[in-house]
């Protein structure tokens, strides 16, 4: 399996995950997996602004973003 199909597989099932973790629908998934071929995951949640997302998802995400950054933080005490 080369790279780009592995990372292909990783953001798909990463926005499957975030969708069945936050109810998300159908479209909304597709959304944020493009957004993470586009710009990988990391740089998603960096621009969540630019996503053109519900601001219902918006919120959620902006937690998800925020629950990141904190276990970044706590890592790099250890």
């Amino acid at each position: 399996m080369n790279l780009e199909t592995l990372r292909e597989s990783e953001y798909k099932k990463c926005a499957g995950l975030l969708a069945e973790l936050l109810s998300l629908d159908g479209d909304t998934k597709e959304k944020i997996q493009k957004c993470f071929q586009r710009r990988g995951i990391k740089n998603f949640f960096q621009h969540l602004e630019s996503a053109d997302l519900a601001p219902e998802t918006f919120g959620k995400l902006q937690s998800i973003q925020a629950l990141i950054e904190i276990l970044d933080d706590k890592r790099g005490r250890i």
